[in-house]
């Protein structure tokens, strides 16, 4: 069985070349383009992870992690957050679930590597 990946990003282009890139190690690729809709699709999907933009339309993706935090079932649900401010880095360390924190532009093979850990393969 395909582990399930859930990229929650406004960017069209970004979640395209994600899911290119994730769908060719061989995930299961959804998405959502807004932070209102994130928590739904997160409990619809039941993602093995999300990959989290930081800034994003409805609920910022701090708001987001917290709202996990305080769910006792999408609490264990690993998350990386991507960003082009690596200053909003540090509102994500009280998160456990919170798995690493990728600045954007990033580069594919090591946001590869970062999924592949906090995944477990």
């Amino acid at each position: 069985m395909k582990k399930r990946i859930l990229i929650v990003e406004d960017e069209a282009a970004i979640i395209e070349l994600l899911r290119l890139v994730l769908e060719r190690e061989g995930y299961e690729v959804h998405s959502c383009q807004s932070g209102r809709d994130a928590i739904s699709t997160i409990k619809k999907v039941n993602p093995h992870l999300v990959l989290l933009d930081v800034m994003l339309p409805g609920l910022d993706g701090a708001s987001i992690v917290r709202i996990m935090n305080e769910d006792e079932i999408l609490s264990s649900t690993p998350v990386i957050v991507t960003s082009a401010l690596r200053e909003s880095e540090k509102m994500f360390l009280p998160y456990p679930q919170v798995k690493a924190f990728c600045s954007k532009p990033f580069a594919l093979k090591n946001l590869v590597e970062q999924v592949k850990h906090a995944i477990g393969d």
